[in-house]
């Protein structure tokens, strides 16, 4: 499942840069939320997640950058990537896919050391 959420704003670049200011303030309390709707990904939780996503898209406005959401199945955890809206260029992921990966990987690790104990 994927999400975008993209946005455009037409202000002047003294009001921008005000916003961009508060709006990296919000942006460690959004990833909170975000990381609480990744640990819900059930069905009954996605009016939790459609809150976080608008709030999210508010955010993104302030900085002209798309954001992308989608879940990794090997993890079940969310990934959002931050898109440069002129570039199409992936400006940041989270978690890195560094990160995903290693994941990944002792994941299986610890699934070979359980079948080989048993």
């Amino acid at each position: 499942m994927t999400i975008d959420v993209s946005t455009t704003s037409h202000l002047p670049p003294q009001v921008a840069a005000a916003q961009a200011a508060q709006a990296h303030a919000a942006q460690a309390q959004v990833a909170e939320r975000a990381a609480a709707a990744t640990a819900a990904v059930e069905s009954d939780a996605v009016s939790e997640i459609h809150k976080t996503l608008k709030e999210l898209a508010t955010v993104s406005a302030v900085f002209e950058r798309r954001l992308s959401f989608h879940i990794n199945e090997k993890l079940g955890q969310m990934v959002v990537k931050v898109i440069d809206r002129e570039t199409e260029r992936t400006i940041r992921e989270i978690p890195p896919a560094e990160l995903q990966h290693v994941r990944e990987r002792i994941r299986e690790v610890i699934g070979i050391l359980f079948d080989e104990q048993a």
